[in-house]
């Protein structure tokens, strides 16, 4: 079977998940848009991968995108709010970001969003900040000990 045949076999749901991986997101990231669990996520991209015949999820994904929509569906469509959702995601990846400076480095995101400078500044803040943390423990049992001797 050819590519495009074996894509026809994937369903809505498993075409969805490769399309948003292509895209660049995370499993985590999927289930957020399409309201489903990530190991949901990962079992239909697991399926879809052997359905395909591919090694990886970026190479199915891959194969997905370039098939496009001209494919048929064969699962119930997404519902309006699934397809507003991944829209908007592809719409805030286009839109730059503004990073500013803070003093904690920001938590979970897409790989390689921060310059190297900004990298390099909330490491030597958070190594200030651990320092600090480490050298206040210790005073505290220090006192600590000195008070109950």
């Amino acid at each position: 079977m050819s590519k495009p045949e074996v894509i026809t076999r994937l369903t809505e749901r498993q075409r969805a998940c490769l399309e948003l991986v292509a895209m660049g997101f995370t499993s985590k990231q999927i289930a957020r848009k399409l309201g489903i669990s990530h190991s949901t996520v990962d079992n239909h991209i697991l399926a879809a991968t052997q359905i395909l015949g591919v090694a990886d999820r970026r190479e199915a994904g891959r194969l997905v995108s370039m098939a496009g929509q001209e494919l048929p569906r064969q699962a119930e469509p997404l519902t309006e709010h699934e397809k507003s959702s991944i829209v908007d995601m592809q719409e805030a990846l286009q839109q730059p970001r503004h990073t500013g400076l803070k003093l904690l480095p920001p938590v979970g995101g897409s790989l390689n969003e921060q310059s190297l400078g900004n990298k390099t500044i909330q490491i030597v803040s958070l190594a200030f900040l651990s320092t600090l943390a480490v050298i206040s423990m210790a005073l505290l049992i220090s006192g600590a000990f000195k008070a109950f001797s």
